[in-house]
């Protein structure tokens, strides 16, 4: 299964800046569930590396950086946007997913 998720390139541009990503960089982007009280579930991402990705998931490479999505993962991220809203200062990445709505 193909899945279609747009990371717009701001979001690399921001992790650079304030988490020191490089080219050739790999992350894992996942689904997280929150602790009690927090509303529900969210992106998470992980340093990963090359032969950590398989055949089955899905890979996205964006200005020089992967990012890969497990199949377990699929049913959140697919016909989603990854983007970062610099208004918001450091911690301005946003999802949106209006499949999951």
């Amino acid at each position: 299964m193909s899945i279609h998720v747009l990371i717009h390139p701001e979001v690399v541009h921001a992790y650079r800046k304030y988490a020191d990503f490089k080219d050739g960089d790999v992350y894992r982007l996942y689904v997280r569930t929150a602790g009690p009280g927090t509303g529900g579930l969210f992106f998470a991402i992980d340093k990963g590396r090359q032969e950590d990705i398989t055949d089955e998931d899905a890979v996205f490479p964006v200005e020089g950086v992967t990012f890969y999505i497990i199949p377990a993962d699929f049913w959140y991220f697919n016909g989603g946007t990854l983007s970062y809203n610099r208004l918001l200062g450091e911690y301005g990445f946003e999802f949106d997913n209006p499949e999951l709505a």
